[in-house]
């Protein structure tokens, strides 16, 4: 009796656990995206000094109007350092809490050419930029590789 006991618990913590997993794991990333994890640390002095170097190797390219975007942008940070080099920045995120934080840190520090859409990087199209910043899976930059090359000019950076 003790034993059909443990294994009647064991069952309900093995559910709970599933249910849990589901609910604080799965169900985000399906609802919101990709979990957050930044590819630009300003602390961090090499991070900062590649993102310093990709910008500047962009601005001394000689690329149009300089129109960048940052696909999954997370809390922004890469859309505000592009913003202060000049250019004209945007960032497309899918969660709305980063949506929301971002648009706070841009308006904190009064940027006026960065700019934070709300939505899928699967549906923005991508013909007017010229520099396109990511962070992302392989498998989702395998996917992203034949939207870039539909849709971006020819002198665009990825």
């Amino acid at each position: 009796m003790l034993a059909v006991g443990l294994i009647i618990i064991i069952l309900i913590l093995t559910v709970f656990t599933l249910a849990a997993l589901v609910m604080f794991a799965f169900f985000p990333i399906l609802t919101v995206g990709a979990p957050f994890v930044p590819s630009y640390r300003p602390k961090n002095k090499s991070s900062s000094a590649y993102l310093t170097e990709v910008i500047n190797f962009v601005k001394n390219s000689g690329v149009g109007n300089q129109k960048s975007a940052d696909l999954g942008s997370g809390d922004g940070r890469v859309v505000r350092e592009f913003a202060k080099a000049g250019f004209e920045s945007w960032g497309v995120e899918i969660n709305p809490l980063l949506v929301l934080w971002s648009r706070l840190k841009i308006r904190e520090l009064g940027l006026k050419n960065a700019h934070i859409k709300w939505g899928s990087l699967w549906k923005i199209n991508l013909a007017d930029f010229d520099v396109i910043y990511l962070f992302q899976s392989n498998l989702t930059n395998k996917f992203l590789l034949s939207k870039l090359k539909r849709e971006l000019k020819p002198s665009a950076h990825v």
